[in-house]
C-alpha cells in the first residue's frame, strides 16, 4: 500500500521528519521502503486496519497524537425507502446505503482530493468513484457507488450458484461460476459483492443521483474472488484482510461531507442494516502480560500504550471494531511490546543446564550412525496397520479403518517398504527402521533391518548378493562395538523365517534373525531377504560407562581378511572380541568392508581399529605390536587368511 507522506502528516499533531517516521514504522512492525516522499507499505495480511491513512495514524498515536477525526455530515438524514433485500445477512451483517442526489455542477477538487491522484498519479474517473476511491484510502472502507438511475428494482444481496455473463465497470467481461456472494437486479448480478460491480450500473460524469454502498462482509467470502476472476481490486483487498465492522455509517457520512465541499446535495436519504454490534473482550492481566514478554511494565504503562491504540480502559479489554485480529491476551502483550519496541526490551540470559542423553539414546544414535555408514537408510513408518494379533490394540475414531490398529512389530512395515521398493525396480536394498510398538503388555523400542539384492554395483562384483553373514555381521558389531558383550544364537523354526535364529544378550532373549520366507512377501521376491528385529529396551546397559574423552590423537588401523563361510566368520568375530577385551588401548573395532565371491567361495570382511589413550599420543610401534596380536589370533582360525601374511 503506498500512502504520501504529507497526507499522512495532515493526520498527526505532532510532525515527525520522514526519517523519524520510517523508524517509527518498523518498530511498529510496518516494512516499508520509501521513494520521494511515497511510503510503500508491506501490511502483514492480519493488520487490515492499517490499509489506510487513518489506519497507520492510529497505529502512530501513542507517539505522535493522531488527529483521527475528519469533518463529516452530522445533520440529520431521512431514512431511505429504497428497495433492499438482504439474503445473506451470515455473510453481510451490516449494510448501510445512502442515496444522494447534486445540481451537478462541480468546479473542481479541493487540494486534499486533488493531491490524492496528482502525489499517488492515479487516473481520475468521474466525481462519486473519485470520491469513494479517495475514501477508501483516507479510512481503510470500501464503498460502491451504482448510478441510482439505472436501479429500478429491488436491488438484493444474495449467494448463488449460476453461470452468468458479468461485464465489469473496468469493461471486460468475465464468467462467474460456482458460488459468488452478489447484487442482483432483477434476477441479474450487477455486482460481485467486495469485489468489483458491473458496467450497467456504473456511474460516469453526468452522473447526479447516486446510491452508495458501505458494507462489511466476512473476509473468508471474498477471499480469493479476485484471483479466480483475474480481476486487480484494491476493494477485495480489504475486505479479504477485514474492514471496520461498525463504520459503515460513519464512513458515508464522511462522503456525504466530502461530496457537499464540492457541489449542492439536492437531497439525501440512508438505509442501514446493523446485525453485528458486539466487542470482542479480553481478559486483561498486567501480571500476566509482563510475564508473556519477560518486563516489568506498570499497569498504567501497559493501559496507557493500549488506549492510544483504541482499547478502552477495563478489566475485560474491549477490543475495538477495526481489530477483528485480536482474540487473546497473547495479542494485548504483542501491542504492549510494538509500543515499546522490542529492540528495547532487555534481553535476559537463560539459565541452560547440560541434559545429558540416556544411554538408550546414544545407543539408538549410535545404531543409526552404524547402519547409515553402511549404506543403509532409514525408514519412518506410520505406527497405524491392519495387521491384527491377540496382543493388538485398536484405535478409536480411526480416520482409516484399513489402519485401525497399533503395530505390534516393525518387520511388518518393512516389508510393505520392500514391496514398495521392488516394484520400482530397486535391485539394491538395506532398510533400517527404530520405533515404538504397542502391545496390550505395553509400549517398546525396537530396531529392525532388512537387506536383499545386489551387495555392489562393481562391476567386477554385479552379481554377489546379500546374505544373511553380512546383517549378523552387522547386528554382531552392535552388540561388541557399542555393548562390549556378544550376542549368542539358537536356532528355531518361525512360519515367517526359512531360517531363524533366536538372538540373547546376557542370556535374555531380545529378538530374531533370519531369512524371510519368499512365499509370505508381497513382493514375491526372487532372492533371499534377509532381517532381524531386537528389542533395544531389553540391552542391559548398566554395565556401560561413559568415558573422558582423550585429547590425544586416535590412530587407525584396517585388516582385510579371507574366510571360508559364515561359520569362520562368526568365530574370527568372538575370537576378536576377546583379543580386544585384553586391549585398553583399542577404543573401537567395527566391520567396514564385506562382500562374498560365491564363484570362487570366498567371503572377505574389512575390521577397523581405533587405537587412543588418555595420557599420551600412541607412537606406530605401540599399535603395530596390538595389531601383530590381532592378526596372530585371527590366522590362528582354520579358514581365515590375510594376504601378504
Amino acid at each position: 500500500m503506498k500512502i504520501a507522506y504529507p497526507h499522512l502528516l495532515n493526520f498527526l499533531k505532532e510532525k515527525p521528519s520522514l526519517d523519524e517516521l520510517s523508524d517509527k514504522l518498523l518498530q511498529l512492525g510496518h516494512e516499508h521502503e520509501i521513494e520521494g516522499d511515497i511510503i510503500d507499505l508491506e501490511i502483514t495480511p492480519n493488520r487490515g486496519d492499517c490499509l489506510s491513512l487513518k489506519g497507520i495514524a492510529r497505529d502512530l498515536n501513542y507517539f505522535y497524537k493522531a488527529e483521527l477525526d475528519r469533518d463529516i455530515y452530522d445533520e440529520n438524514i431521512p431514512k431511505s425507502d429504497f428497495s433492499f433485500q438482504n439474503k445473506a445477512k451470515d455473510l453481510c451483517p451490516n449494510i448501510s446505503f445512502v442515496e444522494i442526489e447534486i445540481d451537478g455542477s462541480i468546479s473542481g477538487y479541493k487540494p486534499y482530493l486533488e493531491n490524492y491522484f496528482k502525489d499517488l498519479k492515479i487516473n481520475k474517473n468521474n466525481f462519486f468513484t473519485d470520491v469513494s476511491n479517495y475514501l477508501a484510502y483516507e479510512t481503510g472502507q470500501p464503498t460502491h457507488c451504482y448510478d441510482a438511475s439505472k436501479i429500478n428494482d429491488t436491488l438484493v444481496l444474495e449467494k448463488r450458484n449460476k453461470k452468468e455473463k458479468f461485464k465489469t465497470l473496468l469493461g471486460s467481461e468475465i464468467e462467474l461460476e460456482g458460488e459468488n456472494l452478489v447484487f442482483t437486479i432483477d434476477g441479474i448480478a450487477v455486482d460481485l459483492a467486495g469485489t468489483m460491480g458491473d458496467e450497467s450500473t456504473a456511474c460516469n460524469n453526468k452522473t447526479t443521483k447516486v446510491l452508495v454502498e458501505c458494507a462489511y462482509f466476512k473476509p473468508e467470502e471474498i477471499l480469493g474472488k479476485a484471483r479466480q476472476y483475474n480481476l486487480t481490486s484494491e476493494a477485495a483487498y480489504k475486505f479479504e484482510r477485514g474492514v471496520d465492522y461498525l463504520a459503515q455509517e460513519s464512513v458515508l457520512r464522511r462522503f456525504l461531507a466530502i461530496v457537499s465541499d464540492h457541489t449542492k446535495i439536492k437531497s439525501l436519504s440512508i438505509y442501514s442494516e446493523q446485525n453485528k454490534t458486539d466487542l470482542q473482550q479480553i481478559n486483561f492481566d498486567s501480571d500476566k502480560l509482563n510475564s508473556i514478554l519477560g518486563t516489568n511494565i506498570k499497569e498504567k504503562d501497559q493501559l496507557k500504550y493500549l488506549e492510544s491504540l483504541g482499547f478502552s480502559n477495563d478489566k475485560s479489554m474491549m477490543v475495538p471494531s477495526h481489530r477483528s485480529d485480536l482474540e487473546h491476551i497473547n495479542d494485548l502483550a504483542e501491542e504492549v511490546a510494538r509500543m515499546v519496541g522490542y529492540d528495547n526490551i532487555a534481553a535476559e540470559s537463560l539459565a541452560l543446564g547440560i541434559k545429558v542423553k540416556s544411554m538408550e539414546q546414544s545407543l539408538e544414535e549410535k545404531c543409526k550412525n552404524l547402519f547409515v555408514s553402511h549404506g543403509f537408510f532409514e525408514v519412518i513408518n506410520m505406527p497405524f496397520t491392519a495387521d491384527e494379533s491377540e496382543s493388538s490394540i485398536s484405535v478409536d475414531n480411526s480416520l482409516d479403518k484399513q489402519r485401525a490398529k497399533l503395530r505390534t512389530n516393525l518387520m511388518n512395515s518393512l516389508k510393505n517398504n520392500l514391496a514398495y521398493n521392488q516394484n520400482r525396480q530397486k535391485d539394491s536394498i538395506k532398510f533400517f527402521e527404530i520405533a515404538d510398538i504397542y502391545t496390550k503388555a505395553g509400549q517398546e523400542k525396537r530396531m529392525a533391518a532388512l537387506v536383499n539384492g545386489r551387495s555392489n554395483k562393481n562391476f567386477k562384483e554385479f552379481n554377489a548378493q546379500l546374505d544373511y553373514a553380512y546383517l549378523k555381521g552387522l547386528l554382531n558389531t552392535i552388540a561388541l562395538e557399542l555393548l562390549g558383550e556378544e550376542l549368542t544364537y539358537s536356532h528355531d523354526s518361525c512360519d515367517e523365517y526359512e531360517f531363524f535364529e533366536h538372538i540373547t544378550f546376557k542370556g535374555k532373549d531380545i529378538g530374531g534373525i533370519g531369512k524371510l520366507n519368499n512365499s509370505l512377501i508381497d513382493s514375491k521376491s526372487k532372492t533371499p531377504v534377509f532381517a532381524f528385529e531386537i528389542s533395544l529396551e531389553s540391552l542391559n546397559l548398566s554395565e556401560k560407562k561413559i568415558e573422558k574423552t582423550s585429547d590425544f590423537p586416535a590412530i587407525f588401523r584396517d585388516i582385510s581378511m579371507s574366510i571360508d563361510n559364515p561359520e569362520v566368520l562368526k568365530e574370527l568375530s568372538e575370537t576378536l572380541a576377546k583379543s580386544i577385551k585384553k586391549m585398553p588401548l583399542i577404543k573401537e573395532s567395527f566391520i567396514f568392508d564385506y562382500f562374498e565371491n560365491k564363484k570362487l567361495n570366498v567371503m572377505k570382511v574389512g575390521y577397523r581399529f581405533k587405537f587412543q589413550t588418555e595420557d599420551k599420543s600412541l607412537t606406530d610401534k605401540e599399535v603395530d605390536a596390538l595389531i601383530k596380536v590381532l592378526t596372530d589370533n585371527a590366522l590362528s582360525i582354520n579358514g581365515v587368511n590375510i594376504e601378504g601374511l
